[in-house]
């Protein structure tokens, strides 16, 4: 299935080597799960309601914060008053339990040697830049942008249509880097190729029937993945 997948891949690149690399964050770059369940449930604590473990937050992370709260306060719960801790909450620990995954970090910087390198998060844009400079990768990223700088989140195109028109590239030298099917969903409406990092946040034959064009085990792993790639060009 992978090759089939590179060779679709090969047609829409038009044989152009890749230049541009977008990367999801949440699951992605960085394992923010933990950090986000420990957020919510202290904003749960607050309103009375029963908190969520990891693996139910795992199913519900991805397409933005409201989406989260939603699920998580039900359909009589006050959304709003739940939004409001969750930001509180989640901001005070959003650094400390927000690691990137190991190897990440080398791996962006070999890639940005080569590549220019974004993120597009569904993620509120104030929070991905606070990570993006926690972690020392502003200087890495060509574009960094969240919801807040299109009024839409993923899987509408118009992050990827931003980035694309901030850096000069055109979708055939474009590549976005998701843990999700939102991401797959994402490329598709955009028009650029997706490939899956198999992190924990979904099986890697999911990716594949979401349309991503291969899977990794992760971001470590790119690096390899663009030399055979573009060999195959």
């Amino acid at each position: 299935m992978a090759i089939l997948s590179l060779a679709c891949f090969l047609i829409i690149g038009g044989g152009k080597e890749v230049r541009l690399i977008v990367f999801d964050l949440d699951g992605t770059l960085v394992d923010s799960f933990p950090g986000i369940r420990v957020g919510l449930n202290l904003a749960l604590s607050d309103l009375g309601l029963r908190h969520r473990d990891l693996a139910w937050v795992r199913r519900h992370v991805g397409r933005g914060a409201s989406r989260l709260i939603a699920a998580a306060a039900g359909e009589d719960g006050d959304h709003d008053a739940l939004m409001a801790a969750f930001r509180l909450h989640y901001s005070e620990v959003l650094t400390d339990t927000t690691p990137p995954y190991p190897g990440v970090g080398g791996a962006l910087a070999t890639l940005a040697a080569d590549h220019i390198l974004a993120i597009a998060s569904n993620k509120p844009l104030s929070w991905v830049e606070r990570l993006v400079d926690h972690l020392g990768w502003r200087g890495l990223m060509a574009s960094v942008v969240g919801p807040e700088t299109t009024g839409s989140h993923k899987p509408d195109p118009a992050m990827i249509e931003a980035i694309l028109e901030q850096t000069g590239c055109t979708i055939g030298e474009a590549l976005l880097v998701g843990d999700m099917p939102v991401d797959a969903e994402t490329g598709g409406n955009a028009d650029i190729p997706v490939l899956g990092v198999a992190t924990g946040s979904c099986p890697a034959d999911d990716l594949l029937a979401a349309g991503c064009v291969d899977v990794i085990s992760g971001v470590p792993a790119l690096p390899r993945w663009l030399e055979s790639f573009n060999r195959k060009r």
